[in-house]
């Protein structure tokens, strides 16, 4: 994938960077807030090479790209325009009040913003937690040791936990052993919980940063209730939980005291109210003292308001999520299993399950351990199961069955599901119920169990260990893998108006393959009139290559042969098969070897590839140009024996914009065998980070009854490259 072209095709159809308010990115998606969704092309982003699907969710356009994404969104950043810092466009709104959000109701919004704020953090939450992954499975390997716990028991020495052995002070006198035992481990867990302790912080910012306030005062705030100074404050609470902060008469004003570490709902919260307070405080204040004033004023007013108001709202929000799984787990573990497993088919594409993601993390922080991550594991692992089932049942669509097999990689082995969602399942619905029954299946018993997980990652067969017990929990993701993919290979994927669909695509007839506009498509000119023969014996182009000036003589003789000289440029119409001669020097190879879908599955047509040696092309026959874009990059050429060649110099070199390549013809001119048609710099496709691989096919291949590329190695010019049997 050409990243660069990529970015520009999709900001084109999103209407130009004007248009953008704000974009961001996940494991998957560039998520986009636009101003006018008038000026949204959906077809023409759908079209773009990488793009798996667009969507309209929580009041923003989605662009689903897969792993590749942040690439992508890299190149976005860059395009005129565009503002890597904000998040935005450098004319765009920096706030979130465009007209797109605005439609959006309150719910919406709310679920827009905390998917936004908590997505950047992904990155550094997964790579820790997959270390203390690593630590969990050490320790259940026994690999620092055992002690005797508080009932008697021999267990294996926790250091993630801490020890339990009695009272706090025993238990702090063992801890200090264990860190002066495996002070390495010490260091390594600290990087470990790094992210889970300081989520506050994190989302803090990343939240200022959507909504338009600053993203540092917005981690200034829950760093303040995370401090040394706030926290001294429980001693003084005890049991009670909180203490009086002032009174007003008789009424004292109660400052309830939590632990804000791994909390997610508290700063969300309070950057909420921050945004609209710093642009009233913008107004009122002279520009001039705005850097002192207004973060000074902001901080002053959120840091108590956020401890005696906001950040108890947050945290009895958080576990009252947490309540009321919990409470379900109560009557019985296995409905929380069959309840997820089941509800994030649904959740996902709309953006649900980032709540839930939250209480995952607040329950690891508070708890020490989720029950929730676990059953939802089952849903990922039947959806893996089911993509699985169609890159087998899929053969002979190669397309579908790349999509299939690169999505079920990603997903066993990153634990990314969308690729497999948008790729696979939402196109063939009929996958649903073969998702659901195994996943809920295996949900409830993963549950029932009592499987749970000690750290956040995406389920993958990479974070297994994150999960405790693991033989029961692999157990259950067996149930969920097997059951997707035997699902798929016993009943199919697809009704049969989607199998008749998939096959017509397939296979192309002789009538509905015009030559002109596959050979515009792949040289990426527009469609322009067709000259008359009179004008093309007859242009001054026609005219200075007539004169033989560029033509190699003697390579094109030795490497033709006496073949070509004999034939002359109207035999060929009268003999049955005839063979087209290469148009550059190189090792010729199949062109499945091609690094690009539309050459290598001949959907431009049959022929071969050529790695160049040399980098001047000629033509192999006498014909016509009949399509020569701006570029240089490719050339369309309609020989005298009715063979239409497209001659493509690299792959996705039109994104260099005519460097590198120098054209020695215009469309419309006359050509003869051997005649130089363009030359190119291999150092720079090369340095631009393009293949020089150069496809030459025979795009009006349905035209013959037969077409065959002859990679036999290296090749001179006019060695034959491709013979074509006439019908």
């Amino acid at each position: 994938m050409d990243y660069k072209k990529t970015a520009k095709s999709v900001l084109d159809g999103l209407g130009g960077a004007d248009n953008v308010d704000y974009f961001t990115h996940c494991a998957t998606r560039l998520r986009v807030t636009i101003g006018d969704r008038t000026k949204v092309d959906k077809s023409q982003i759908e079209k773009t090479d990488g793009v798996l699907s667009v969507i309209e969710q929580a009041g923003q356009t989605q662009v689903v790209i897969g792993n590749e994404v942040s690439e992508v969104y890299t190149e976005m950043t860059r395009l005129p325009g565009m503002d890597r810092e904000s998040g935005s466009s450098s004319s765009g709104s920096k706030n979130t009040e465009g007209s797109g959000e605005k439609k959006a109701g309150i719910i919406t919004r709310m679920f827009d913003v905390l998917s936004d704020s908590f997505r950047p953090v992904l990155w550094a939450l997964l790579g820790s937690s997959m270390i203390l992954t690593l630590i969990v499975l050490l320790q259940q390997l026994g690999v620092f040791g055992h002690y005797t716990n508080f009932a008697g028991q021999n267990v294996t020495v926790d250091l993630v936990n801490g020890p339990k052995v009695g009272d706090d002070a025993a238990n702090e006198a063992l801890m200090n052993t264990w860190r002066s035992q495996f002070p390495f481990w010490f260091i390594i867990l600290g990087a470990a919980m790094s992210v889970l302790n300081f989520m506050p912080v994190f989302i803090g910012a990343t939240a200022a940063k959507r909504l338009g306030a600053n993203m540092w005062v917005g981690a200034a705030i829950p760093a303040a209730l995370m401090t040394d100074a706030f926290r001294g404050l429980s001693t003084m609470a005890g049991d009670a939980g909180h203490i009086t902060l002032f009174h007003i008469g008789d009424w004292g004003i109660p400052l309830y005291l939590f632990n804000y570490t791994g909390q997610v709902f508290p700063p969300l919260f309070a950057v909420a109210v921050l945004a609209p307070l710093e642009r009233l405080l913008k107004k009122i204040i002279p520009s001039m003292l705005h850097m002192v004033f207004v973060p000074m004023i902001s901080i002053l007013i959120m840091v108590p308001l956020t401890a005696l108001i906001i950040g108890p709202i947050g945290v009895n929000l958080g576990l009252g999520i947490s309540n009321v799984f919990q409470w379900l787990n109560d009557i019985n573990p296995a409905i929380v299993g069959v309840v997820v497993a089941g509800s994030y088919l649904f959740m996902v594409p709309l953006g649900l399950h980032w709540p839930l993601n939250a209480v995952m993390i607040s329950n690891l922080s508070t708890l020490g351990y989720d029950f929730i991550q676990s059953p939802m594991a089952a849903y990922n692992f039947a959806v893996f199961g089911v993509v699985t089932g169609v890159a087998i049942r899929a053969a002979r669509d190669k397309e579908l069955r790349q999509v299939a097999t690169g999505a079920a990689v990603s997903g066993l082995l990153g634990g990314i599901s969308e690729p497999s969602l948008y790729g696979v399942v939402l196109r063939y619905k009929r996958v649903f119920p073969l998702i659901l029954v195994p996943a809920m299946i295996a949900g409830g018993l993963i549950s029932w169990l009592g499987v749970r997980s000690y750290a956040f990652a995406f389920t993958s067969l990479l974070s297994i260990p994150a999960m405790q017990p693991i033989p029961l929990f692999a157990i259950g993701l067996a149930i969920a893998f097997f059951g997707g993919l035997g699902g798929v290979l016993v009943f199919g994927f697809r009704s049969r108006e989607q199998r008749e669909a998939d096959l017509a695509k397939q296979s192309v007839a002789t009538d509905e393959v015009p030559t002109g506009e596959r050979v515009r498509a792949a040289t990426d000119e527009p469609e322009a009139p067709r000259p008359t023969p009179a004008a093309v014996s007859s242009g001054p182009a026609a005219a200075t290559k007539a004169t033989g000036e560029g033509v190699a003589t003697e390579p094109w003789a030795e490497g033709r042969g006496s073949e070509a000289a004999a034939r002359g440029s109207d035999s060929p119409q009268d003999d049955d098969a005839a063979t087209v001669g290469a148009p550059l020097e190189g090792d010729v190879v199949a062109l499945s070897e091609v690094p690009d879908p539309i050459f290598a599955g001949g959907k431009l047509g049959q022929g071969v590839a050529i790695t160049p040696s040399a980098h001047t092309v000629v033509a192999p026959e006498a014909g016509t140009i009949i399509a020569a874009p701006a570029s240089g990059h490719a050339l369309g050429l309609r020989l005298d024996s009715g063979v239409d060649l497209l001659i493509h110099v690299g792959i996705d070199t039109v994104a260099l914009d005519g460097r590198g390549f120098t054209p020695e013809v215009a469309k419309g001119d006359r050509v003869e065998a051997g005649q130089k048609l363009l030359t190119f710099d291999p150092d720079v496709i090369t340095e631009a980070g393009c293949p020089l691989i150069t496809p030459v096919v025979v795009t009006n291949t349905p035209k013959f009854a037969d077409v065959v590329g002859l990679p036999d190695g290296r090749a001179g010019l006019g060695t034959p490259i491709i013979r074509v049997t006439r019908s």
